[in-house]
């Protein structure tokens, strides 16, 4: 019997899984999950096992909960499709013949200090930075980086706990925002210009760039509120962004799956900012798919289960472009606290072939003010045969149901120009 062992958010993976193997053979799935994520974990449903831990649960425990599960029924094949417990699985993993990212791998990918030590030691987009353990230690450590700089979390994802820091006087602030796990956070400094993503799959140490994103952050609390594909950038651009991609996932040591890895392009040149271990979310998989044919909802799972896609993602890729290639989504937030009381959609964009409109609230919920991806209260996805099109179309229709459905009118915005 296959065995799939998955850890965090488990999405439809069960549902793939079954079909992969078909009716004729039983595939068991297990769920390791932190407590608190509990009662949210998309896909829990599917799973026929579940082991929930506490959240603050040392990585030995978890290590211990997936031997015990492994002795009960043996672990054949495993996912992590979110961030969160990737170093925990990596590391439950390593001595029971289950392919998976290492250890070290995980560790390297999943804490940004640790990301950029290991560029530092290749000698490879050194960026300035330190880890500092108290306000004290930050203070010191902004003055030596120099202002402005960037302070954040080492390990988090949605822009939680990302602050850029102008003025020592901001510091306090910006500590007690990243100081969510054990204390330290990362001060790196500030990187200026726009903001793409690589999204690639990866199989035996070799990558293939799927697309590259144009990426647009609120300026105040550094929350992404819009994005682009494919990213419109001169060739000489788009080879060096793919190149310090690349190099960022042999830095890293990332040999297969998906990978989402973020970049500044900066008056010098590509710097990295981050690499994942995943999908990119914010509908950026559904995108790719759009955008190029290439399903990462079916690549990543035959990958999983043991078959190899890089050629058919080449094969896929070489194929003609879709008649609208360019897709966007644009998020409506605001800086104003307020009751939800759900979307009012103007006609003419509910009727329209190529922008859908989603609430990422529930009817009733608290609006807060912008400080994270989970305080945003709209989503629009449109396509168009420009990036300029596509974005504008996002936009436009964003700003105008914010306004139908009587929100607060400081919509966030940037020059979201391509």
């Amino acid at each position: 019997m296959a065995h799939l062992a998955v850890f965090g958010d488990l999405f439809d993976i069960a549902d793939r899984a079954q079909a992969r193997f078909g009716a004729a053979e039983k595939v068991r799935v297990t769920a390791f999950v932190q407590r608190s994520r509990l009662a949210g974990c998309d896909g829990i449903d599917r799973a026929h096992a579940i082991v929930a831990l506490p959240d603050d649960a040392p990585v030995g425990e978890w290590v211990d909960a997936v031997r015990m599960v492994h002795a009960a029924h043996p672990i054949t094949h495993a996912a992590a499709l979110v961030d969160h417990l990737a170093v925990a699985a990596a590391t439950a993993l390593a001595d029971l013949g289950v392919e998976f990212h290492s250890p070290q791998t995980m560790r390297d990918v999943c804490d940004k200090a640790a990301t950029r030590r290991v560029l530092d030691r290749q000698g490879r987009y050194p960026v300035p930075h330190r880890v500092a353990a108290d306000p004290a230690t930050l203070i010191s450590a902004a003055a030596e980086i120099g202002f402005p700089c960037v302070v954040k979390p080492l390990s988090s994802t949605g822009s939680v706990g990302v602050s850029v820091v102008r003025d020592a006087e901001a510091l306090a602030a910006a500590y007690r925002r990243a100081a969510v796990a054990d204390g330290r956070v990362l001060v790196e400094r500030y990187l200026a210009g726009p903001q793409y993503s690589v999204e690639a799959m990866s199989e035996g140490g070799e990558h293939v760039v799927l697309a590259l994103t144009r990426k647009y952050s609120d300026p105040q609390s550094f929350v992404e509120i819009g994005h682009v594909m494919p990213a419109p950038l001169s060739d000489a651009q788009r080879s060096a962004i793919v190149r310090c991609a690349v190099d960022v996932l042999d830095a890293v040591g990332l040999t297969y799956g998906p990978s989402h890895t973020e970049i500044v392009l900066t008056e010098d040149g590509p710097m990295p900012i981050e690499t994942h271990a995943r999908v990119g979310g914010d509908d950026i998989w559904l995108m790719v798919h759009a955008a190029t044919g290439v399903d990462l909802d079916e690549v990543q799972p035959d990958q999983i289960f043991g078959l190899p896609v890089l050629d058919r993602v080449r094969s896929i890729l070489a194929g003609p472009p879709p008649q609208r290639l360019y897709q966007a989504v644009w998020f409506g937030a605001t800086r104003a606290e307020a009751t939800f009381a759900g979307l009012t959609v103007p006609a003419e964009i509910a009727e329209g072939q190529h922008v859908e409109v989603a609430a990422l609230l529930a009817d009733g919920a608290s609006v807060r003010p912008l400080a994270s991806s989970n305080d945003r209260i709209i989503k629009v996805r449109s396509s168009g045969t420009s990036a300029a099109e596509a974005l504008g179309l996002a936009v436009s229709a964003a700003e105008r149901v914010a306004a139908a459905s009587g929100l607060p009118t400081d919509l966030t915005k940037v020059e979201a120009t391509c």
